[in-house]
């Protein structure tokens, strides 16, 4: 299926032909940008537009799957391109808890963001004496964290996670039961893989978090809405095609099949592949060993996501229910988490009929009946040899006219965000203004700088609330 915007193809006798292979945020956005100067086609295998392909209708709403979440802190030029677009996004509720399998016991850690003088404070909810020490332990352990790690990584930017743990004295008990599960959830990767993380975008991460505005937001229409505004210059978008060549060189070609099995060839002066790192080794042809090579060091890891109706998922009792619910079991590889959708935000909360969750990485099977969709994905993990790869992949960027873009392509958490500024990169590269979307790169530092100083302030702050919640404990125990 084709889709033409022929009002919107370039006249500037400048412009090139361009294809775009994927469209998620990174291809999305390239497609966007790109679509200034140049006559673009987007080709995606799905018969959707990626971003939104997997979205269901679902009691009443519009279900995002998987849930896309950003704040302002962490994703500064992926809300730059959202307000050019007209994107209108709020605030979601991102409170969370960790509980075990059993789910027999009250939440074992409650937090909740308060946000005072423009920070987002945690501030961890405990109802009974008994959640008191293991809860103020551990909170306490991780605003020593966020306060202390961004001095601690100054000299060991060499370190893994697990390293830097270890060498500045974390406790065992904060890293299985709370820190390791977090980032598990949040990277929607293994233990294993968390551990391996460079420490330094660990630390960056918490900072943006966790410091100035770091409040969680959603579009308000989801990804349909996302996904139409940027598509609304694009040229031309192909649906349902299954690329499978793209051949490198002077005139780079696209080989595809449609929907009805029939192939198809086209050549073009720039492709760009907006898709997964092992899917670009997978379908560039090229005699560039060294791209190759570099493409195929990026690691991925499998998980799954299951939209349902079956509350046995959630916590025992409904008190002790979450917008956000970890479960964190030692024995398993990785921690599953479910979203209580009619929660986590209130247009989601007027819409759904019913309770409706969304789980990660289930460690429990929900009822066969109660499930609505359920889909796999693989997800980019960051190390450090991978942190190599993507220094070549720059150096190799336009290389036989063929660009790349996407989360794994940049030195941080493997997010929207990063799908967008490699986006703008290449963008900028093939002589297209992105100045009004892009985020200042001297602005970012000093932002950085200001979300960390913001952590001693959120670290003061959160100690000075945990020691007045434990001495009205302790009291009402007396």
């Amino acid at each position: 299926m084709v889709a033409a915007h022929p009002a919107d193809t370039p006249a500037s006798p400048a412009a090139k032909k361009i294809a775009v292979i994927g469209t998620g945020i990174a291809g999305l956005s390239a497609a966007y940008l790109l679509s200034r100067k140049h006559h673009v086609t987007v080709f995606e295998r799905e018969a959707a537009v990626g971003m939104d392909a997997h979205s269901v209708d679902c009691l009443g709403a519009r279900m995002d799957i998987p849930l896309r979440v950003f704040s302002e802190a962490y994703y500064p030029n992926l809300c730059n391109i959202y307000r050019l677009l007209g994107v209108k996004y709020r605030t979601a509720d991102y409170s969370f808890n960790c509980v075990t399998p059993q789910h027999s016991a009250a939440a074992y850690f409650r937090y909740v963001n308060a946000f005072v003088a423009g920070m987002a404070l945690p501030m961890p909810l405990v109802r009974t004496p008994r959640q008191v020490v293991k809860c103020l332990r551990l909170a306490v352990e991780f605003a020593h964290f966020v306060r202390c790690s961004p001095a601690y990584i100054r000299g060991n930017e060499h370190l893994t996670l697990a390293e830097f743990l270890a060498k500045f004295g974390y406790s065992a008990e904060f890293s299985a039961a709370l820190l390791l599960p977090m980032l598990s959830v949040v990277c929607t990767c293994s233990y294993r893989a968390v551990e391996a993380y460079p420490a330094e975008i660990v630390v960056d991460y918490f900072a943006g978090k966790y410091g100035l505005s770091g409040a969680q937001c959603r579009a308000y229409g989801g990804t349909r809405d996302v996904v139409a505004r940027l598509t609304a210059p694009v040229a031309r978008c192909v649906l349902s095609a299954d690329v499978v060549a793209v051949v490198a060189g002077a005139a780079p070609s696209v080989s595809y099949t449609d929907g009805e099995g029939k192939a198809h060839r086209e050549e073009f002066d720039e492709v760009v592949l907006a898709t997964q790192a092992n899917v670009c080794a997978r379908i560039l042809k090229t005699e560039d060993e060294e791209v190759l090579a570099m493409l195929n060091s990026f690691e991925y890891e499998k998980k799954r996501v299951v939209l349902h109706t079956d509350a046995s998922l959630m916590p025992t009792q409904l008190r002790d229910w979450s917008p956000l619910n970890i479960v964190v079991d030692t024995d398993a590889s990785a921690a599953s988490a479910t979203v209580w959708m009619n929660q986590i935000d209130r247009g989601l909360k007027q819409e759904l009929q019913a309770p409706l969750f969304q789980t990660w990485n289930p460690l429990v099977e929900p009822q066969p009946d109660s499930v609505r969709c359920d889909y796999g994905f693989e997800r980019p993990v960051v190390t450090f040899a991978s942190a190599r790869a993507m220094r070549q992949l720059q150096a190799a960027q336009g290389r036989a006219h063929i660009w790349f873009v996407g989360a794994y392509s940049r030195y941080s958490m493997p997010l929207l965000e990063n799908g967008v500024k490699s986006s703008m990169e290449v963008a900028r590269k093939l002589g297209v203004d992105c100045s009004d979307v892009e985020f200042d790169e001297a602005a970012c530092e000093a932002s950085r700088v200001a979300r960390r100083a913001s952590s001693l302030r959120l670290a003061a702050a959160t100690a000075a609330a945990l020691l007045v919640v434990g001495a009205a404990l302790r009291a009402a125990r007396r």
